[in-house]
C-alpha cells in the first residue's frame, strides 16, 4: 500500500549507514534554496534560502516534523539505489522508494512509494538490534524518531515516564499509518499500524496499545 511518510525511516537508516561506512559526511551542508521544493509549507521551504543545513539537520527535520523538502534534499544525496538496497538487505520485500515526496505526477504514473505493516515492523525491529544496520546508525535514527511532533496514534496510549516511543506517522488522503519502536525497562517492542482507507487515529492507537500489552506479557519474564 502507499507508504506515505513512513519511508522516511528507511531513508534515515540509509543515510546514517552510509555515514558509518564512510561514504557520506553528516556535516556536509546544503543551502535551503538549493533543496527541491515539493510544496506543502514545510519548515525548510520557509527559511532563508541562503541558510545552510547539515545532512544531520535535514535528517532531524525529516523525522521530527516530517519535512518533505528536507526529505527530498536527503534523497538527492543518499540516492534511491542506496535506500532500496538497504530495503532488500533487510528483507523488506513490499517496500520501495520510487519517487520524491509530493511528486504527484510520478504517483499518477504508478511510481509510488510502497510498504506493508510487516515490513515496517521488521524495519523498526532491525533498528533495535546490533545488525544488520550499524549500531551507531540505529541510534541516530531512533534519536530523531523519539523527537517526533506527531504523537497522536501509537504514542497516544503508550507514552509513559521512563519509556521512549520512537515513532513516525504517514498520512495521505488514502492512508493513515504509524510505526514505532517502544522501549522501556521491559525491553523493546516494534509496532506498525497501517490503514487504507485511513482509520480513526484513536482506533489505531487502541490496537497498538493492545498489541504492545500482549507482546510485553509474552516477553517479560
Amino acid at each position: 500500500m502507499p507508504a506515505a511518510s513512513t519511508v522516511k525511516i528507511l531513508i534515515s537508516a540509509a543515510l546514517w549507514s552510509a555515514v558509518e561506512e564512510g561514504e557520506l559526511d553528516a556535516a556536509s551542508r546544503v543551502a535551503a534554496g538549493e533543496t527541491p521544493a515539493p510544496g506543502g509549507g514545510g519548515l525548510l521551504e520557509s527559511i532563508d534560502a541562503e541558510t545552510e543545513l547539515t545532512l544531520a539537520d535535514l535528517d532531524l527535520l525529516m523525522l521530527a516534523v516530517s519535512d518533505n523538502a528536507a526529505t527530498n534534499a536527503l534523497l538527492d544525496v543518499v540516492g534511491f539505489d542506496r535506500v532500496n538496497t538497504l530495503a532488500g538487505r533487510l528483507g523488506l520485500a513490499r517496500t520501495a522508494v520510487r519517487r520524491r515526496m509530493m511528486d504527484v505526477e510520478a504517483a499518477g504514473h504508478g511510481d509510488d512509494n510502497t510498504t506493508s505493516a510487516g515490513d515496517m515492523a521488521a524495519l523498526m525491529a532491525a533498528l533495535g538490534r546490533p545488525e544488520p544496520i550499524p549500531v551507531a546508525a540505529c541510534r541516530r535514527v531512533l534519536h530523531g524518531l523519539a523527537q517526533s511532533h506527531h504523537t497522536d496514534v501509537i504514542a497516544r496510549h503508550l507514552s509513559a515516564p521512563g519509556r521512549v516511543v520512537a515513532c513516525k506517522q504517514g498520512m495521505l488522503d488514502t492512508v493513515l499509518h504509524d510505526v514505532a519502536l517502544v522501549e522501556d525497562g521491559g525491553g523493546r517492542v516494534a509496532l506498525a499500524v497501517l490503514s487504507s482507507p485511513p482509520a480513526a487515529a484513536e482506533g489505531l492507537a487502541r490496537v497498538a496499545a493492545r498489541v504492545h500489552a500482549a507482546v510485553s506479557a509474552v516477553t517479560t519474564p
